[in-house]
């Protein structure tokens, strides 16, 4: 089983302080996208950077279906562009 998980790893005190409360502020939304739709997850990890930001978002991947935590959904054009 592969799990992808991408969390806040920079080392400024501050900056963590800063996702932790956007998360507060923000809940989160829960998104499945089927594997298949994405040719590699570094795709997807520099779309949701992209969107989000570093540490605002979790990704799970379980039974080939990316789990995607993060305070919005992607819609499925921006999936199709960046990560085909």
């Amino acid at each position: 089983m592969a799990e992808i998980c991408k969390k806040d790893t920079s080392r400024h005190g501050g900056d963590q302080n800063a996702a932790r409360l956007a998360r507060a502020e923000s809940p989160l939304e829960t998104q499945l996208i089927d594997s298949r739709h994405v040719r590699d997850s570094m795709y997807l990890v520099l779309l949701l950077n992209d969107e989000y930001g570093r540490g605002n978002y979790e990704v799970e991947m379980r039974h080939n279906c990316f789990t995607i935590r993060a305070p919005g959904r992607l819609q499925w054009s921006q999936v199709y562009a960046k990560c085909r």
